[in-house]
């Protein structure tokens, strides 16, 4: 995600690239396609806080378990900071450190990729269309044109056998709840061609901060729809203890499934040639508009880009990519900001717009 950022960031003439990875001939490789200076560093040391110190803001792609100490890092040198999410958890503790960044006068996004990101920001572009908030249902699916329907990895493994594993938050009758993960399962039914698809509850950020930040809202729901096929398997191995990381003794000695599978299922073939898959962002915020009652339906729609990236890649790192883009800009306040609350939806919409994501909006009245 961090080479497709800078590689998109990288349409900017008017942008200075620094790529940063503790593995500095990664950093270089990326640096190169895109024209920057490329650098590694030590990240036991203070060297990452240093060399925060030279750029204006920073883009984190990194696991989210890194977004608290690359946020102090970012403080520590006064540069703005985004990241693409922080698994709802880290989020709220990420949260806290909004008065530190807003009296240094640094402004921090969190989690702006699709989803949690864009999905935040179309949630609230729906709620400024209507006059009171009931409920948000947020759903993102994805598909490979010409797979062929059969079950495959769409993305690392680990964060999926995460997703089928860790339990989900909820936000429903104005109570957070935690719900078992993968359930909450329903037919979802997106634009061709990704089609109808089982989504289900997965722990994820959206549900950390709407609640707090859309006034009158009582339900908050994610889900990920996955492939037919592939919701089906990985719920398969999962119920028989494939995902499971305690160890289980064998003929040959201790085994930890989840890491078996992890070893065999990296092993699956890639399907070679272009990108060619389609994913959407779906977000569903029903209220009431002018004393009727009302659904405003947003869609996001990402295709792979001329860079030659993915559609999934694409709509995950634009959106961090413009946001870093406009911090450097001084165009967010300080302090330390969910999607929804970083800047005008409309004008955040209307930026991406240009940039090649496509969007549809309708505002439905009942009665």
């Amino acid at each position: 995600m961090g080479s497709a950022a800078a590689r998109l960031l990288a349409r900017h003439d008017d942008v200075e690239l620094l790529v940063l990875d503790v593995d500095a001939a990664r950093a270089e490789a990326v640096a190169a396609q895109v024209g920057a200076e490329g650098r590694g560093f030590d990240a036991r040391s203070d060297e990452l806080a240093d060399l925060l110190k030279q750029v204006r803001s920073v883009a984190a792609c990194l696991p989210y378990r890194l977004n608290l100490p690359v946020m102090e890092a970012a403080l520590a040198a006064g540069c703005h900071y985004a990241d693409l999410g922080g698994m709802f958890h880290t989020t709220l503790k990420q949260l806290e450190l909004h008065d530190r960044f807003r009296d240094a006068g640094v402004s921090a996004v969190l989690g702006i990729g699709s989803a949690p990101g864009l999905t935040n920001v179309l949630a609230k572009l729906g709620a400024d269309r209507l006059d009171s908030v009931k409920s948000i249902d947020l759903a993102d699916g994805a598909i490979e044109q010409g797979e062929g329907g059969g079950f495959g990895v769409p993305y690392s493994v680990e964060t999926v056998l995460d997703e089928f594993t860790m339990p989900a938050m909820v936000f429903e009758g104005g109570e957070m709840k935690e719900a078992p993960a993968g359930s909450g399962v329903i037919d979802w039914d997106f634009p061709e061609p990704v089609g109808t698809q089982p989504a289900m509850f997965t722990l994820h950020s959206e549900p950390a901060t709407l609640p707090r930040t859309i006034p009158g809202v009582r339900d908050v729901r994610w889900r990920l729809a996955l492939p037919r096929a592939v919701h089906k398997g990985f719920a398969f191995l999962t119920e028989i203890g494939m995902a499971s990381s305690d160890p289980v003794p064998t003929t040959g000695g201790s085994v930890v499934p989840r890491e078996a599978l992890a070893a065999v299922l990296s092993r699956l073939p890639v399907p070679e040639g272009e990108p060619s898959d389609v994913e959407y962002l779906d977000v569903r915020v029903a209220g009431e508009k002018d004393g009727k009652p009302a659904v405003h339906r947003a869609l996001a729609r990402f295709v792979p880009p001329p860079e030659g990236i993915s559609g999934g890649t694409f709509g995950t790192a634009i959106p961090i990519a413009v946001t870093a883009r406009w911090m450097a800009e001084g165009r967010i306040s300080p302090g330390v900001h969910p999607p929804e609350n970083a800047f005008d939806p409309e004008a955040f919409v209307a930026e991406l717009e240009r940039e090649g994501v496509a969007f549809e909006s309708e505002l439905s009245l009942e009665g």
